[in-house]
């Protein structure tokens, strides 16, 4: 909390005073979807969601997400305020300005894994990339979230997915199984998810002796209440498996999640010539947190990976970010 608090005051001093009375995704109602989704208030998410919790063991369950929600909402607001504000030839350096006061490897890298606590934990995922307005055509922020949803519904490499049919019925379900290649993310992408439809992925990856590692997630493409459809959001919640929830063709270690909760979103939007996409998501853990090495190369990985789809997909030689 004293970092959040300490975050804010540095953006205070890099933002005009009127950012903060018009922000361009306002907490409260990013906040607001969020919560409702992680309280199992919101009717296409269902009752099933596993949000991330924070670090406070000492306050309830209800209250941790909360503190979660809280977290992403103003880290968001703080972000997309500092990229709507800024005079065009200033956007990208003061965009990565206010990303620094969260995390400077993020605001350096375009993309971080960090990590928090010992058990509880907290994993905090980021990335930030700008497209050039000219470059998406008419309705920008549409066209580049396509691009996004199809990367995130499409299996990497070294990763197998499988879809089901009825995110709110997983048992019964029909199962497709999408193997990782070199085409299935890229010419052989997934369709783009249909916005407001909510998809149950379960995402694994088979490590040699070690066996399975899997998460089954949820996901749908929303606008920003209020927003008018200018700013586009994918959200994210973890889908939580108790013993024989899962579908019959999952058993063992595909049949579990590796980490105990998950809230994200992917926030896309436009302002003077540039397309912002911001990405904060924060997985939590009982256990402490294993191999941050390799996780935050992988998570950048995919970063790259994602920045090379719009660009290809755009005709582009490469992101100014």
């Amino acid at each position: 909390m004293r970092r959040l608090v300490y975050s804010l005051a540095v953006l205070a001093l890099l933002l005009p005073s009127r950012v903060w009375s018009q922000p361009l995704v306002p907490a409260d109602r990013l906040g607001g979807l969020l919560a409702t989704i992680a309280q199992a208030k919101d009717p296409a998410f269902g009752s099933a969601v596993a949000p991330a919790l924070s670090l406070d063991t000492h306050a309830s369950r209800g209250d941790r997400a909360a503190q979660i929600v809280a977290r992403i909402a103003h880290e968001v607001e703080a972000v997309t305020s500092a990229f709507a504000a800024a005079p065009d030839a200033e956007r990208i350096a003061r965009t990565k300005a206010a990303v620094a006061a969260f995390s400077p490897e993020t605001a350096r890298d375009g993309a971080a894994r960090s990590f928090e606590g010992n058990g509880p934990a907290l994993s905090v995922m980021r990335q930030v990339l700008f497209v050039p307005v000219k470059s998406a055509g008419a309705g920008p922020a549409a066209k580049i979230m396509t691009i996004i949803s199809r990367f995130e519904r499409s299996p990497k490499t070294d990763d197998t997915y499988y879809e089901y049919s009825d995110a709110a019925e997983l048992k019964l379900s029909q199962v497709t199984e999408l193997p990782g290649s070199a085409a299935s993310w890229t010419t052989q992408a997934r369709p783009p998810m249909t916005p407001d439809k909510v998809y149950a992925l379960k995402k694994c990856r088979h490590v040699m002796v070690l066996g399975w590692y899997c998460n089954t997630q949820l996901y749908a493409v929303r606008d920003l209440p209020g927003s008018g459809g200018a700013v586009k959001l994918l959200l994210t919640f973890l889908r939580p498996l108790a013993k024989g929830a899962d579908n019959a063709r999952f058993s063992g270690d595909r049949a579990k999640n590796i980490v105990d909760g998950y809230t994200a979103v992917y926030v896309v939007a436009a302002s003077g010539d540039m397309v912002l996409v911001y990405n904060l998501g924060i997985q939590s853990s009982a256990d402490a947190p294993s191999q941050q090495g390799l996780l935050n190369r992988g998570h950048k990985e995919e970063y790259a990976q994602l920045k090379s789809r719009i660009a290809a997909v755009l005709g582009l030689a490469s992101l100014p970010f």
